[in-house]
């Protein structure tokens, strides 16, 4: 408690959370605007696998668009718009899965849509009701999720377990080999980060986290944003 009175009491300490939380708000900004430009670049294609996952990557880019206005405004409130902010996270996990599965039989991608729809209800029964998250802010202004262990595994399966096989199936059809290796390489990065971002309350980690996405972020960018994505259309 001592330091956090200090933390608001003192000028300087007020000079450096704000300028935290404009780091905070900057990144997860970043973040959206190149998960939206990338998502729109893989719909763009009008063919699957690639349409649903650039739909999928957009929606990470407007739940990190909802993260980056909770920082930006702090509600005095936070369980309500952090867990709106994941909605478009958990419809991503939806269109990952259509992409991973796009070439199954119609039985076995009903299945598996069944198995994700019912593991999706049971992870919203567990974090609102069972186990409810407790959102928050650290010290130094970076938002934490503050859900239970139990839901992170949840959140952690969903998230790598849906991504890397749709990645798989997306970077396998990408016909240039360096855009297809490179592919691969950031979007690995971003899993990792991800993770660590919904896991860690560690400051300094999440501090050394954040360059870890920005080289994700921004190297997707250079590798499939200067031109086509070219791609198998069988």
């Amino acid at each position: 408690m001592k330091s956090e009175e200090y933390t608001q009491s003192t000028p300087t300490n007020k000079g450096r959370l704000m300028l935290s939380n404009l780091n905070v708000v900057l990144f997860f900004l970043l973040g959206s605007g190149i998960f939206a430009f990338i998502g729109f670049k893989f719909w763009s294609l009008k063919v699957n696998p690639f349409r649903d996952f650039g739909i999928a990557i957009a929606m990470f880019g407007l739940a990190f668009l909802g993260w980056g206005l909770v920082v930006g405004l702090k509600p005095a409130e936070l369980a309500m718009p952090v867990a709106l902010s994941v909605l478009p996270f958990v419809l991503g996990f939806l269109f990952l899965v259509s992409a991973a599965t796009f070439n199954w039989q119609k039985n076995n991608k009903i299945l598996i849509f069944s198995i994700a729809i019912v593991f999706l209800a049971a992870l919203f029964v567990l974090r609102t009701v069972v186990l409810p998250s407790d959102p928050h802010f650290s010290e130094n202004g970076l938002l934490y999720f503050g859900a239970q262990p139990e839901v992170l595994i949840l959140y952690v399966l969903a998230f790598g377990g849906a991504f890397m096989p749709a990645l798989h199936v997306i970077s396998t059809r990408i016909t240039v080999w360096r855009q297809a290796a490179l592919t691969r390489i950031f979007f690995n990065l971003i899993v990792l980060g991800g993770v660590i971002l919904m896991v860690s309350e560690n400051d300094s980690l999440q501090v050394l986290n954040s360059y870890i996405l920005i080289v994700g972020f921004v190297g997707l960018l250079f590798n499939l944003g200067r031109g086509k994505i070219q791609v198998e259309t069988k």
